[in-house]
């Protein structure tokens, strides 16, 4: 695809349409409500893994094509700021490591923390060291986008470079319901009525109401499964 003309053709009708007319070669960027990233400026093309043949109107194809369908812990680290990974060795291939799952930690540009977790990661071995399968380790990594061509071409974000290993216990890694209580309370924190006012180091509302509202909304997650 090499034309604004070829790609409003292939989206005329849809809801990204007019859209791609008003904002084609600015430097906009956008995040629908579904949790797709839509860029239209072109600079953000060049530190992808593997676009060096993208066109311009492909790069905007791929990203719609994309979709909410990446791993959103890890854009959150290529964006913002991780502090910390920590994971646990499943199985290795030819110069390559499998995570079974790697729990995230990072900060937002204004000091508030987010937490989260990708399953079955795999990542270049080089840097590890010496690992067995059932290991569990903490280290640091540059978070980066990729172009990734199983099932059509589209955008990934993945972990490279690793730093700072270090071998933990495997009751560090905290469990999903450690996850699911972590991020409720960030969105109870995000969404406060006393936030303006908040030090957001100790909280000032009274423990019985925080225990109420993380318990209706688990049980609205809970009815959404």
């Amino acid at each position: 695809m090499k034309t604004k003309e070829e790609l409003l053709k292939k989206y005329e009708g849809t809801e990204f349409y007019d859209c791609i007319n008003a904002h084609y070669g600015s430097k906009e960027s956008f995040q629908d409500y579904d949790g797709g990233l839509l860029n239209f400026d072109e600079n953000a093309m060049k530190d992808i893994v593997g676009a060096e043949k993208l066109t311009y109107p492909d790069f905007i194809d791929i990203q719609i094509q994309t979709g909410k369908d990446y791993r959103g812990s890890f854009m959150l680290c290529y964006y913002y700021s991780p502090i910390e990974f920590k994971g646990e060795v499943e199985t290795f291939g030819k110069g390559t490591i499998c995570f079974k799952r790697i729990y995230v930690d990072g900060m937002y540009p204004d000091g508030l923390m987010f937490e989260g977790k990708e399953d079955h990661v795999w990542m270049p071995a080089e840097g590890f060291g010496k690992l067995e399968k059932g290991d569990c380790i903490s280290f640091f990594a540059e978070a980066y986008r990729y172009v990734k061509t199983s099932n059509g071409k589209k955008l990934e974000f993945g972990l490279r470079n690793p730093q700072s290993v270090k071998k933990i216990e495997k009751y560090q890694l905290p469990t999903d319901d450690e996850l699911l209580e972590q991020t409720l309370n960030q969105i109870i924190c995000e969404s406060c009525y006393l936030y303006d006012s908040c030090s957001r180091i100790n909280c000032v509302r009274h423990p019985s109401e925080l225990r109420r509202l993380r318990k209706s909304m688990k049980e609205f997650l809970k009815d959404k499964k």
